[in-house]
Parts: C-alpha cells; sequence; structure tokens
C-alpha cells in the first residue's frame, strides 16, 4: 500500500488492517473538516478490500462537522464492504459522539488491540 502525505492523519498496516492514526489534535471548523473528509475519503476509496481502524489517540476537539467526517467514514466504508472501528477516544471527543449517536453506526474500542481483535473476529 502506497502510504500519501496527509495533513490530518497517517496510515499503516497492521495485520491486514489499514490503521488511520490521528495526527491532528482536533477537527474544528469547515476548512480543516472538509480536508479531513477528503483524507478519509482518499482511504476508503482505495481498492483494497481491507478493514479500517480510526485511531483517535490524539484527537481531543471535534466539532459538528468533525463528527460529520466520522459519520461520512463508516457510511462510505460500509457501502464498499470495509468493517470498520474506532480506538482510543479521548473523554471529551466521546461525550460528543456519545451525544451525536456514534456508538450506534460504529464500534468504539478503548484500545487498538481491543479493535483490531474485534475486526479480526468481523
Amino acid at each position: 500500500m502506497s502510504t500519501p502525505l496527509f495533513e490530518h492523519v497517517c496510515l499503516r498496516q497492521v495485520d491486514g488492517v489499514v490503521v488511520i492514526d490521528m495526527i491532528s489534535r482536533d477537527i474544528q471548523g469547515p476548512d480543516r473538516a472538509k480536508a479531513f473528509i477528503a483524507e478519509l475519503m482518499a482511504v476508503v476509496e482505495n481498492d483494497e478490500p481491507t478493514p479500517i481502524l480510526l485511531n483517535l489517540r490524539r484527537a481531543v476537539h471535534f466539532s459538528s462537522m468533525g463528527y460529520a467526517a466520522l459519520f461520512k467514514l463508516v457510511k462510505y466504508a460500509k457501502e464498499r464492504q470495509r468493517p470498520v472501528r474506532f480506538c482510543n477516544m479521548h473523554e471529551d471527543v466521546k461525550v460528543g459522539s456519545d451525544i451525536v449517536g456514534l456508538p450506534l453506526v460504529v464500534g468504539i474500542d478503548d484500545c487498538e488491540e481491543a479493535a483490531l481483535k474485534a475486526l479480526a473476529l468481523a
């Protein structure tokens, strides 16, 4: 897998899973959210049918558009039959995700190891 350079995320592979690591601490405002969405869509649109894990360990703030980007990632991954999970969600991000209902559409694990294990069983 070629590894494009992004502003908000970086990619790696672990046991056949594309791991998207957040490198930005926040996704707030329309410009940052649009760039973030574009980066996530570039990963999902890759032809490889591998599962996706979004590791949010560095993210501490999301605007409503940031949460919309997360929903869009889940929607497009599922449309392409690519299992997707999130992990390492900061407590403040988790509160927001609970409010907007993100756990209703995607599995969210406390750590990367648990998420990788869940994806292996999917």
